[in-house]
Order: structure tokens, then C-alpha cells, then sequence
């Protein structure tokens, strides 16, 4: 379909809410880089081997309360223990508040009991994203046979991040030369789609769309669908599931989370999405509609199979 602009950016972005990423610099372009793993090849069968934790430290729980003044109301945990409690096999490890910082020591090896789990390339922790390109060649893939790649977190909502195709083209051959994935975010409600996306787009082997308001989610299943149309019918498309909406600084309302769980799951047997990516992993052990809905979902649905 012909590119364009689907929604423009509103409110407080959340890269704003969350605080800045180191600053990508600029590098030499090496080439254009190729997809690794096809979806038939990467991904199981199952909806449940397509779902996906957004792993947060357990202590930035405080921090999703924004300048609403109220305390987390409940407790947290942390990210395998997360994905554990929800059914999920998957972790994206992105450290927020420079939590852990690197060296991260033991931290990580929780990670172990996961299926798969990938690394923040952009967040905000230390290290410059070539650092963590390095760290998670050098130091996460050679320990961790089931690391699986790097994301771009906030890629198009952080003004400050240099957007050049030349140091993405880097990234993404460094990784695929290591035989590692690379995904990135995109904000339905935030960025929209616009046209200078799809050169940054197909760099990357996989795409998580997300709907930052909960308010805004009403006309995020037609956004979803056109991105799928935009970025092409072979490339993986993971829908991001907030449990916690951050401008509000509380939970999902119940009826938001029932709608975006119902169009979640046309999506998948339409095969519009490759899976989806539950936010965030503290809140997992949250006695509140919004978990315990999405329990319910991935309980009554993990073992469907993907596109029936």
C-alpha cells in the first residue's frame, strides 16, 4: 500500500514519561542486511510460543505511577518470575532506569529458564547502542543459547536518537552476522506510519506495534492492520499488550483490556500478527482486572494454534 502518516503523535510521549536512551552515533554503513530466521522457522505453532513479556527491573514499578502521586498497589516481580506467572515463554530484557546497570552480575541469569529472550539495543541503561550490540555478541549470546536478538526500543518517539538508516544498517548486520534478530517499536498513537519509517523497517527482521493510551485503543486493531500492509506480508508483526496504562498511572480498565484481548485474538487467526508482547513483567503478580484477564486469555488460548 502506499505509505503514510496514520495518526500524529498526542500528549506526553513515552520516552518523555520514562526518561532519554543514550544517543545512537554516528558509524559507517556496511551494507544492507538480511533476515535470518523466517517466521515458519523461528516461531512454533502455538499462540503461546509467539507470546512475549516487555521485562522491566521489578523496582521501576514506582516510576509507572508518573505525577499521580499513588503508590504501586501491589506487589512485583521479577522478569522470569513475570513471564512464569503469566504462561509466557519469552522475555524482552529492556532495562528502564539504568536497571540493572552493566556489569549487571547475576541479574541475567534468570533468564535461562525462558524459551527465548532479547536485549534492549536502545534503552535506557548504560552503554551506547554499539556497546550493547558488543555486549550481546560478546557476553549474552556465548552464555545464553536461548538469547535470540536485539530491539530498538523507541526508536521513532526519542527526538534525541540519531535516525540514521547507515548506523541501523550496522546494527542490524552486526547481529545477523551472529546469527541474531533484530526488532524495534513503533507507536501507533505516537509515531503513526509514515512513509521515512519502511526504510528503518526493513532493516529489521521483526516489528512490535503499540497503542501507548488506552483511550486510543479503538482504533488500534485497523492501525495494526495497516501496518501489516505496510511492512509487507513476510515480515513478523508483534502487537504490544499494556496491562498498565502509564498516562494514567493505573491498570487497564477491565472493558479496554477485554476489547484489546478480543481483536488480539482475530488478529492472530487472521495472521495479520505474529504474536504478541505482554507490558510489563513487574506487574504479573497485580491482583487487578487487567492481569487477571490477560491470565485468563493466554490460559483458554496458548495452546491454539497460530492462524485457526
Amino acid at each position: 500500500m502506499e505509505a503514510k502518516e496514520l495518526t500524529k503523535p498526542v500528549g506526553t510521549s513515552r520516552r518523555e514519561f520514562i526518561g532519554g536512551v543514550a544517543a545512537v552515533s554516528g558509524l559507517a554503513a556496511v551494507g544492507g542486511c538480511r533476515s535470518v530466521a523466517g517466521e515458519a522457522s523461528f516461531y512454533g505453532p502455538t499462540i503461546r510460543d509467539r507470546l512475549w513479556m516487555w521485562g522491566h527491573h521489578a523496582s521501576m514499578c514506582n516510576s509507572s505511577m508518573g505525577r499521580t502521586g499513588k503508590k504501586w498497589p501491589g506487589p512485583t516481580v521479577e522478569q522470569a518470575e513475570g513471564c512464569r506467572l503469566m504462561g509466557i515463554p519469552n522475555d524482552c530484557f529492556i532495562r528502564w532506569g539504568n536497571r540493572p546497570s552493566h556489569p549487571w552480575g547475576d541479574y541475567i541469569e534468570q533468564f535461562r529458564q525462558l524459551k527465548r529472550f532479547s536485549f534492549g539495543i536502545t534503552d535506557a541503561g548504560n552503554g551506547t547502542p554499539m556497546q550493547k550490540v558488543d555486549w550481546a555478541i560478546n557476553e549474552i549470546k556465548p552464555a545464553f543459547p536461548n538469547f535470540t536478538g536485539g530491539f530498538l526500543d523507541d526508536f521513532f518517539a526519542v527526538k534525541s536518537l540519531t535516525q540514521s538508516k547507515d548506523v541501523v544498517a550496522k546494527i542490524a548486520d552486526r547481529l545477523h552476522e551472529n546469527g541474531l534478530r533484530l526488532s524495534i517499536v513503533v507507536y501507533s498513537d505516537q509515531d503513526g506510519i509514515k512513509p521515512e519509517f519502511k526504510q528503518f523497517l526493513d532493516l529489521c527482521d521483526e516489528t512490535s506495534f503499540w497503542c501507548w493510551r488506552s483511550a486510543n485503543l479503538g482504533q488500534h486493531e485497523e492501525s495494526v492492520r495497516r501496518m501489516r500492509d505496510f511492512i509487507g506480508p513476510e515480515k513478523s508483526l508483534l502487537m504490544g499488550v499494556y496491562m498498565w496504562d502509564y498516562t494514567l498511572g493505573s491498570p487497564v480498565a477491565g472493558d479496554k483490556m477485554e476489547f484489546q484481548l478480543e481483536f488480539a485474538g482475530r488478529l492472530l487467526r487472521e495472521k495479520v500478527i505474529t504474536g504478541l508482547i505482554f507490558h510489563p513483567s513487574y506487574s504479573a503478580a497485580l491482583d487487578v482486572p487487567s492481569v487477571n484477564l490477560a491470565k485468563k486469555w493466554i490460559k483458554a488460548h496458548g495452546e491454539d494454534l497460530w492462524g485457526v
